[in-house]
């Protein structure tokens, strides 16, 4: 039997790996190992199958084995894998996926002998799923406390403003120091979702009621307004205090939830806590109407598309812009029912 695979079939990933089965193990691998970004864990998830596809395991594939012997996979092969879905990754950019994989010791290069590129894996059992546990997974929404979160909150955010500026000298702990001022300055905004079998909280959000004197930000490139990736000694945005009838709009400072929490039920859960916050922040703030936001990721502009958020002029020196939805027509949304046809597999 010839298993030399074809382009064809390697580019067609999702048709004998479906994204579900996909989504289950990077979501698992992300939080199990500790190590590796949603994008490397997709990558290895789509490796890790295309060998057992070269093996011979009959598709479609919805149970990954530990077990797998060295197969070819040239550059090319690889591009066609891990970009089937995505913005068209080269060539080059799949070799350099690869370069990160076998620097994590999960994937070996055999010698070159003059044939095609061979490789193996070193699958950790961690990776193997036990079950539907993920999905098992119960979470609930509470106030951020500084004592308890910041330390963990500050590890995901960072992850994800790496996103906007992979070269950013940001740290840990200059985010915490930043959530720590936050949560002095407005602590009834900072909220989390966390797991209610050890509390670790897994996402986690920032709405400012923000000062008259700060609102013209808006107007302005939003890259100067992303203290978490700027962290200049002055914070742009400044906290309006309760009952000032002149303060008019939110700034939605941050909204994330680890990747490999992103399904629908617990968006919008989370969704709906906000949706509760910011109910609370009316009756400090009698005339709030704006709600301003910058999506740091191309999901998260998505999902604020999906609820109607406008996207406004994008800054010059970034992918970043604004976005904004009046707030009586955020408060107004049914999360159920805006949610039920968005794609949670969008990467």
């Amino acid at each position: 039997m010839n298993n030399l695979l074809s382009i064809n079939d390697v580019s067609n990933v999702n048709e004998w790996f479906p994204p579900t089965h996909q989504n289950r193990y990077v979501e698992a691998i992300v939080r199990q190992s500790g190590i590796l970004t949603f994008k490397q864990a997709l990558c290895f998830v789509r490796l890790w199958a295309y060998a057992l596809k070269y093996s011979g395991q009959q598709s479609p594939i919805g149970t990954l084995k530990r077990h797998v012997g060295t197969f070819p996979c040239s550059h090319r092969d690889a591009a066609d894998l891990f970009y089937y879905d995505q913005p068209r990754g080269s060539e080059r950019s799949a070799g350099m996926m690869i370069d990160q994989l076998v620097a994590k010791n999960l994937v070996k290069r055999e010698p070159f002998n003059g044939g095609a590129t061979r490789l193996s894996l070193n699958i950790p059992t961690g990776f193997l799923l036990k079950g539907n546990h993920f999905h098992n997974i119960q979470l609930y929404t509470d106030t951020f406390s500084h004592r308890n979160d910041t330390a963990l909150v500050a590890t995901f955010l960072k992850e994800s403003y790496s996103f906007v500026n992979q070269s950013s000298k940001t740290t840990s702990f200059q985010i915490k120091k930043a959530l720590r001022q936050w949560n002095k300055e407005y602590p009834s905004g900072l909220r989390v979702l966390r797991k209610i079998s050890n509390k670790e909280p897994v996402g986690f959000t920032a709405l400012f009621p923000t000062h008259p004197s700060c609102e013209e930000n808006f107007d302005l490139p939003p890259s100067s307004s992303m203290h978490l990736c700027t962290l200049g000694n002055e914070d742009p945005i400044k906290v309006a205090q309760p009952g000032d009838k002149a303060c008019y709009a939110v700034f939605i400072r941050s909204w994330q939830i680890k990747w490999c929490y992103w399904e629908r039920t617990t968006v919008t859960q989370f969704l709906q806590d906000t949706q509760a916050t910011l109910k609370q922040m009316q009756k400090a703030f009698p005339n709030l109407c704006d709600v301003y936001a910058i999506a740091i990721h191309p999901r998260l502009e998505d999902l604020a598309v999906k609820l109607e958020f406008r996207p406004l002029k994008a800054d010059s020196n970034t992918s970043l812009r604004w976005l904004y939805t009046p707030l009586d027509r955020l408060l107004e949304l049914d999360a159920d029912e805006v949610l039920a046809d968005f794609d949670f597999n969008l990467l």
